[in-house]
């Protein structure tokens, strides 16, 4: 398996950091939280973060937990939608196909890749952190005053959530953003 240190995949995709950390924070201030300090992007671990007043409120805590999950992969799939038919229709790789290096139809579809880029980083960005897992872990899983209904609702959503964290070790990140930036755009064209 390719190793490259998690750092360096931050600051490539260094755009869905930034939107992982705006989905905090209006997150944040959807439901009414302080929020302290926020730093969308620097070149240290960790590449983002949200401090914000820590919160009882099972709902409350969920939602600014998941929220990147939620923004990014609606952000990352529209931008992607467009650059996915392109690419399903063979338009970006026409030249190469046809034997050619590169020609001026390629660089006019330079434009095409970089907005791919961009819905890829804004994807792989979607998965909560285990620090926000930890969080609904000790607002819903460990709180005596939330409903077993709601506890056992919200256990699988944490699950994935370290399970996301232990997959971008193994490239769960990529597979989940170009599954999100191809395969959805392929099932729906067929449709359309």
């Amino acid at each position: 398996m390719f190793f490259i240190p998690g750092i360096l995949i931050s600051i490539i995709t260094f755009p869905g950091v930034i939107v992982h950390e705006l989905a905090h924070q209006l997150f944040c201030r959807i439901m009414r939280v302080p929020v302290y300090e926020v730093k969308y992007f620097q070149f240290a671990n960790p590449c983002g973060y949200v401090i914000h007043e820590g919160t009882e409120k099972p709902l409350t805590n969920f939602m600014i937990s998941t929220g990147p999950f939620l923004i990014n992969t609606l952000l990352g799939a529209g931008i992607l939608f467009p650059v996915a038919i392109e690419i399903l229709e063979f338009q970006v790789y026409k030249p190469f196909i046809n034997g050619e290096i590169a020609n001026a139809g390629t660089l006019i579809r330079v434009p095409v890749l970089l907005v791919a880029w961009l819905g890829i980083s804004i994807l792989m960005h979607s998965f909560p952190s285990t620090g926000d897992a930890d969080a609904m872990v000790s607002s819903i899983l460990k709180n005596k005053n939330v409903n077993i209904f709601v506890k056992i609702l919200v256990t699988p959503v944490i699950g994935l959530i370290y399970l996301g964290a232990v997959g971008s070790i193994l490239w769960l990140d990529l597979v989940y953003a170009l599954a999100i930036g191809a395969v959805l755009p392929s099932f729906i064209a067929q449709f359309l």
